[in-house]
């Protein structure tokens, strides 16, 4: 096919205009860039792109409920599955791999399949193992299946942002991943309505719902798939990205996408491109193709073939420096998280026993007790022909007391313990008090009918879920407006600068984590800090898309998605630890994380004005 005169023209500007994402791509690659943008040009913008959004960020949305849904089913799973306190944090930290490890490989074969392809796999592998998680009966099977459907939805940041790039012009792409990037807080708005709603909010409510053979987070867990399935559907409908299809060598595709998208956009002009404007065959890459036919070893020579891609001399600097502000930013995202979350459920606690009432030198007899016992301690006290039947006790100490010819019935119990006590002559029927709850005690002639559990986690009933739900919805609503503000920003300004800032800002609100001191104060701070935080990332993903050529936008994209997820993981622990310390501690390192990201973003080059 023989290149129109308009195609060389445009051939002959792009290579101006695609200095930053051009790198190493050679002269016919600037056609390819060229004449991608006058085609796209050409189809208009409107309705296609904006139905693309709506699917694109279902999938989007997909993957910040992956790890929002987490910290609401976690009470409940902790007892049917009988989580103690390590193993919850290794299910948190496995779905972190999953992400990290995920966004690699999805970055990969975006590049290597197509982006809708790549996608499509990607969101069926998660919404098949998340529906496989919601009825595992054991703790290592669900964490197996959580694994899995983390490797899956893991490829949704990497793919969208790219796939819906490459179907915008230049002047409107930051405009449209704004409103993409708006779908992310989404995700978590509809995640913790959905727990709202299904899910008991109070310990006591979780043990009777737990009985149930179906109970509400397995319903919570089916429901949080719902975006996934719709984004899947919506990609059936979905063309490939035209930038995709010219890189892959299939131009009569990707004229045919451009058609429909003027057709879907219903452009009052006539599409001005036909088959003989098409670049020549000089203008496209040769695509390596590995002579290996073993599986194993076509995919490792895969993976190494992309990193020395994206370590090549021609993207070290910019490999490095983006990987380095990612790390950063994942690291003071989860670190700011975690600490919020520790520390509202340490205020809570501390105003809980606050309240706390002692109870001394008391001598009950004949007495029933039929109502929940709470946050009691009773010292020296003498239960008498006692009777507890069909009650809680949560948060209940018996500490040097004296029970005779008492009765336990259906009692069951969280954080309870009998201290340096007698029991005599008294009966446990069904009830779950086992020897972890009494420390050093002198039983005698007791009578135990109950069923043996393997199960020995002492399960809290304080989850605080209405919280964490408050919690949610503070820092997740005002995100969804900001990001859709900062697309129509970015359209008018570089973008350094806009990076700069919104760190600074950061690094001024992480300041007043000195200052917190209940829980209103702790979601403000949260909830400001991770707006801005958001907004960096965005800004840093057109950096990204912007900075490298097609045929290696999904990989570097996902290897900084890898990164930012390694370092989220490495956050819970540090900055769990940092909770039971002074709040100096935690502000000041938060406050130099953000500025030196801040002094970082100032060497990043400015590609706003390239062509994709």
């Amino acid at each position: 096919m023989k290149v129109g005169p308009r195609s060389e023209n445009i051939s002959k500007d792009a290579s101006v205009s695609s200095t930053g994402s051009g790198v190493g791509v050679g002269i016919g690659g600037e056609a390819l860039v060229g004449f991608h943008e006058d085609a796209i040009s050409q189809a208009a913008v409107g309705r296609a792109q904006l139905l693309l959004t709506l699917v694109l960020g279902l999938g989007l949305a997909a993957e910040c409920s992956e790890l929002s849904i987490l910290s609401f089913i976690l009470p409940s799973t902790e007892l049917q599955l009988c989580i103690d306190e390590h193993r919850k944090g290794w299910l948190i930290s496995i779905t972190l791999l999953a992400l990290a490890a995920g966004s690699l490989a999805w970055g990969i074969l975006g590049d290597r399949l197509g982006r809708r392809r790549a996608l499509v796999s990607a969101l069926s592998v998660a919404a098949l193992f998340s529906a496989v998680a919601a009825v595992m009966p054991t703790y290592g099977t669900f964490m197996t299946a959580r694994f899995c459907s983390g490797l899956g939805v893991a490829g949704a940041v990497p793919l969208t942002f790219s796939y819906l790039s490459e179907t915008c012009p230049r002047a409107t792409r930051t405009r449209y991943t704004g409103l993409l990037h708006s779908f992310w807080p989404l995700g978590a708005l509809f995640t913790s309505t959905i727990a709202h709603l299904t899910l008991p909010s109070d310990g006591a409510e979780v043990v009777l719902d737990n009985r149930e053979h179906w109970s509400s987070w397995h319903k919570c867990l089916i429901l949080n798939i719902l975006p996934t399935i719709a984004c899947i559907v919506g990609l059936v409908w979905a063309s490939e990205s035209p930038r995709y299809l010219l890189e892959a060598s299939r131009e009569v595709e990707a004229l045919a996408v451009y058609q429909r998208l003027h057709r879907l956009n219903k452009a009052r002009t006539q599409y001005g491109l036909t088959e003989l404007e098409l670049p020549g065959r000089s203008a496209y890459r040769d695509r390596p193709v590995s002579p290996s036919r073993n599986v194993i070893s076509h995919g490792l020579s895969t993976f190494r073939e992309a990193f020395q891609r994206i370590y090549s001399p021609s993207h070290f600097k910019t490999t490095l420096l983006l990987a380095t502000l990612h790390l950063l930013l994942g690291f003071c995202y989860m670190g700011i998280s975690t600490f919020s979350y520790s520390r509202i459920r340490e205020t809570n606690d501390l105003h809980y026993f606050s309240m706390k009432k002692y109870i001394s030198n008391q001598n009950y007899t004949d007495v029933m007790f039929n109502s929940t016992v709470e946050n009691v301690q009773y010292k020296e006290c003498n239960f008498e022909n006692v009777t507890f039947t069909h009650l809680h006790f949560n948060h209940v100490e018996f500490v040097n007391c004296m029970f005779e010819e008492t009765e336990f019935n259906n009692v069951k119990s969280s954080i309870t313990y009998f201290e340096n006590s007698t029991i005599k002559d008294s009966r446990f029927i069904d009830t779950d008090l086992t020897e972890q709850h009494f420390l050093n005690c002198n039983l005698i002639n007791n009578t135990v009918l109950s069923l043996l559990t393997d199960c020995v986690v002492d399960f809290d009933y304080n989850i605080y879920l209405n919280d964490l739900f408050k919690e949610t919805i503070a820092w997740a609503g005002p995100m969804v407006p900001a990001l859709l503000v900062l697309g129509f920003v970015l359209e008018a300004t570089s973008r350094p600068p806009v990076l700069v800032l919104l760190l600074v800002l950061a690094s001024v609100v992480s300041i007043g984590i000195f200052f917190l001191v209940n829980f209103v104060s702790t979601v403000i701070v949260e909830a400001i800090f991770k707006v801005l935080l958001i907004c960096a990332v965005n800004v840093l993903t057109m950096v990204v898309i912007e900075g490298y050529p097609c045929h290696l936008r999904c990989t570097a994209h996902g290897m900084m998605r890898s990164v930012y997820h390694l370092a989220s993981l490495c956050a819970i622990p540090i900055y769990g630890t940092l909770v039971h310390t002074i709040l100096l501690f935690p502000a000041v390192t938060t406050v130099a994380l953000a500025l030196l990201a801040a002094m970082l973003s100032t060497r990043i080059q400015d590609n706003s004005k390239v062509l994709l």
